[in-house]
């Protein structure tokens, strides 16, 4: 089988390369998060010896918060393989790569198998992080890149909040993922991850100067509006000749403002990008448009985000990739919005996945008016 090169002790020395990194980062490792990583270890060590019983790979599920990506990345980055031997893939990017190529004018069955080949060839560590699928055509890729993982037994790890026999779970369509359950149980180590805590919900010591994590959330209530919030804040609303178009063509976007600033002595230039709710996610935006604008732009402001109750089924799904892509992208997030945040998700018809948005949203910083 491919695999990453075989040292001596390699279990204990990927243990203790994710365990110092944890550690400089301040972070303890939970009971739990040890004893997978145990697992992981052990499971990298007959990679790399390249044994005939290695599992192809490792699938990682969970709520949300419990440190699925971060111990698996940690992991991922402690495998010793080849400069361009490890490749990361997340969910938003992958399927953006698929549309790039639908709209190439290429078959169904094309465009799935160029994107996985071009994915894993060369590849000797795989690492798919948040894996959800949630309609027939994500089945179908994701039957594909199993099946393929599986035969060229590349070491893999996936990371996902739902359990194999949880994807798709619509039973009108399960039927279309059962290839990719029945590969993952047969092939694949399947452990749970829940220590018992969402670790985004305890406050950290200290907020994070950059990052998803240093923005705010900044609730003004239906009495207010949100140019008074962002003022009392200490940010500039945007003024009448501010607003703009973002994307060409018939994906573009009514940005309220575009700003930019240049670089300086010890500050990289960057670019600030204001948007109303309603013009962003109530409009037909897709999430190609969300990944094409987190590279343009590496910092967000989002007013006037209303309880999801109060929005439409479209908007609130929208709302939910938004957030994966500039968590992904590590992208400063500032909302203004007309409620806290356990009145934006108080739903009685909640879009999929939106526990995972509430867990991400208690990162932001409070900034009530």
């Amino acid at each position: 089988m491919t695999g990453p090169r075989a040292t001596p002790g390699a279990a204990a020395r990927l243990r203790s390369a994710v365990e110092r990194s944890a550690a400089q980062s301040g972070i303890v490792l939970d009971a739990a998060q040890s004893a997978l990583l145990a697992e992981v270890a052990e499971a990298a060590e007959l990679w790399e010896r390249r044994a005939d019983d290695a599992p192809v790979g490792v699938f990682v599920h969970g709520p949300a918060g419990r440190g699925k990506t971060r111990l698996a990345a940690e992991i991922f980055a402690a495998i010793d393989a080849p400069p361009g031997a490890k490749q990361r893939v997340h969910f938003h990017p992958f399927f953006q790569e698929l549309q790039r190529r639908f709209g190439a004018r290429m078959t169904a069955r094309d465009a799935i198998e160029s994107t996985v080949a071009e994915l894993l060839d060369g590849a000797r560590v795989f690492f798919f992080d948040e894996l959800h699928v949630h309609d027939p055509g994500g089945a179908s890729l994701l039957n594909r890149l199993v099946a393929e993982l599986v035969a060229r037994r590349i070491p893999t790890l996936l990371t996902s909040n739902y359990a194999p026999e949880g994807l798709l779970a619509n039973p009108v369509f399960h039927h279309v993922v059962e290839p990719s359950v029945r590969l993952i149980r047969e092939h694949f180590l399947v452990r749970t991850l829940d220590g018992g805590s969402d670790y985004r919900m305890v406050a950290p010591a200290a907020r994070p100067e950059r990052g998803f994590g240093s923005g705010r959330w900044i609730a003004f209530g239906a009495r207010g509006d949100a140019a008074s919030a962002a003022r009392t804040a200490g940010l500039a609303p945007p003024e009448p000749h501010e607003p703009t178009t973002v994307l060409d063509g018939h994906r573009a976007l009514r940005a309220l403002a575009v700003r930019r600033s240049e670089a300086t002595q010890g500050v990289g230039a960057t670019a600030e990008v204001w948007f109303d709710f309603a013009d962003l996610l109530e409009a037909p935006s897709i999430a190609e448009d969300y990944l094409e604008l987190a590279a343009a732009f590496d910092r967000w402001v989002l007013v006037d985000v209303p309880p999801l109750s109060e929005a439409s089924r479209e908007a609130r799904q929208r709302f939910v990739g938004l957030l994966d892509v500039l968590v992904h992208a590590d992208a400063p997030l500032t909302v203004l919005a007309r409620t806290d945040r356990a009145g934006l998700v108080d739903i009685s018809d909640p879009p999929p996945d939106l526990f995972r948005t509430v867990s991400r949203l208690a990162l932001l910083g409070e900034g009530a008016v």
